[in-house]
C-alpha cells in the first residue's frame, strides 16, 4: 500500500534574530505557521529504498545521501534498527532555497510516513529528536502546527491562531540561508528577541495584523542586499488593495501577503502572476 503526505510550506510571520553565540549559532524567536500547500511525499513497497524526484522544482536536486529526505531515512533506519523496503517519491512543488522550509518539511513528512509504516509505537519525542538532528527547523516542520519558536528553532510553544487567507510569491531567485546570515552578521547591529508574547488571544485577521506590526524579520534587509528584487516584490505587494500585511518569510526570497478573504487572495494571486510571469506564486491559507 502506498502512503503519502503533504510537506506543508512553512511561513515565518516574524523572525527576530540575535547576535551569534560563541559557536556561531543565532538564538531566534519566530512565529511560524503552515500553508495548506506544499511538496508531496509518497512511500511505495519495493525491494530496497530509492528516492525519485519529480515536479516543477525537481531539476538539479540530488537524489543521493545529501538530500534531507535520505538523511531522514538513514537516521530513522539507525534508530529503528531496520532497513527500508519502500521507494520514496518526492514531488517538488515548492521553490528551492526560498525561506519556506521545503527540505525540512520533506524530511518531516517522510519521518511521519516511516513511523506509520515501520514503528507505529515510536513516541513523538523520539520522532522529534530525529527531525531536530536534520536541521534547525526540523521539529517545527515535522509537526506543521502554529508555534512560537525560540532557542535555535527547536523550542516550540504551540499557539492558537485563526486560519487566514494569504498569497505566497517568489521571484525565483535563490537565497542561501548561510549567505543571508553572513550578511546579517556583517551588519554588526543586533536587536533583542522581544515582542513575541503578544499573540495570545488572536481571533481574526485584524488582531493578527496589529500584533505583527510590532514585529520584524531581521533577515529581510540582508536578503534584499543579496537579491534586490525582493524589495520590489514587497513594494508591489503593499501597493495592492487586497494586501493587509506583507513581509518576507525566513531567509527569503518568498514573500507573503495576508488578505481578508479567499476571494481577495485569489484576485491578488492572479494579478501577481501577470506582474511576475517568470516567478512563482500561490494562493493558500495559513494556520
Amino acid at each position: 500500500m502506498t502512503l503519502s503526505k503533504t510537506a506543508r510550506a512553512k511561513v515565518n510571520l516574524y523572525l527576530h534574530v540575535a547576535a551569534p553565540d560563541a559557536r556561531g549559532y543565532h538564538p531566534l524567536q519566530s512565529l511560524v505557521v503552515f500553508a495548506d500547500i506544499g511538496d508531496e511525499v509518497a512511500l511505495s513497497p519495493a525491494q530496497g529504498c530509492q528516492l525519485s524526484i519529480k515536479g516543477p522544482f525537481s531539476q538539479g536536486l540530488s537524489r543521493g545521501e545529501d538530500n534531507l529526505v535520505m538523511k531522514a531515512v538513514r537516521r530513522f533506519e539507525a534508530f529503528a534498527g531496520t532497513r527500508l523496503s519502500h521507494d520514496i517519491l518526492l514531488t517538488k512543488n515548492l521553490p528551492i532555497a526560498s525561506g519556506i522550509g521545503g527540505g525540512s518539511a520533506d524530511a518531516g513528512a517522510v519521518l511521519t510516513l516511516l513511523r506509520q509504516a515501520y514503528a507505529p509505537d515510536m513516541g513523538d519525542d523520539d520522532l522529534a529528536s530525529l527531525a531536530g538532528a536534520i536541521g534547525a527547523d526540523g521539529v517545527m516542520c515535522l509537526w506543521s502546527q502554529p508555534a512560537v519558536a525560540e532557542g535555535y528553532g527547536e523550542k516550540l510553544t504551540p499557539i492558537d491562531l485563526p486560519s487566514v487567507p494569504a498569497v505566497l510569491i517568489n521571484p525565483l531567485v535563490e537565497c542561501s540561508t548561510a549567505a543571508v546570515y553572513a550578511g546579517f552578521d556583517a551588519q554588526g547591529k543586533f536587536n533583542d528577541l522581544e515582542a513575541g508574547r503578544g499573540f495570545s488571544g488572536i481571533v481574526n485577521i485584524d488582531d493578527m495584523v496589529t500584533a505583527l506590526s510590532h514585529t520584524r524579520n531581521d533577515l529581510q534587509a540582508p536578503a534584499i542586499r543579496m537579491q534586490p528584487v525582493i524589495a520590489q516584490v514587497l513594494t508591489d505587494l503593499e501597493a495592492q488593495q487586497e494586501t493587509l500585511f506583507a513581509r518576507m518569510s525566513g531567509s527569503g526570497a518568498t514573500c507573503f501577503a495576508l488578505c481578508r478573504t479567499d476571494e481577495d487572495a485569489e484576485a491578488l494571486s492572479v494579478r501577481l502572476r501577470v506582474m511576475y510571469p517568470s516567478g512563482w506564486g500561490r494562493r493558500c491559507r495559513l494556520g
